[in-house]
């Protein structure tokens, strides 16, 4: 591709599609421009994120601990 891409209307197949296309590609697929790309000036260039909340640990399984203390009966050290 070569050229500044902007957003053409377009039919292909029958189906009409929204692309980004430069001027050559628009012609060739007979596309009606929709849009440039050109930034705007009110709109400021990066929006900061938000910061991701924090995690909570997960709870230890007390049913696991405790089941890992006992012998159980099955023939442990004894």
């Amino acid at each position: 591709m070569s050229g500044p891409l902007k957003l053409y209307d377009v039919v292909m197949h029958g189906v009409a599609t929204r692309m980004k296309l430069n001027e050559d590609d628009a012609k060739r697929y007979d596309g009606t421009l929709v849009a440039d790309f050109a930034p705007d000036p009110e709109v400021p260039a990066a929006v900061e994120p938000k910061p991701a909340a924090k995690k909570r640990a997960a709870p230890t399984n007390k049913a696991r601990a405790a089941a890992a203390d006992k012998d159980g009966g099955t023939g442990g050290d004894d």
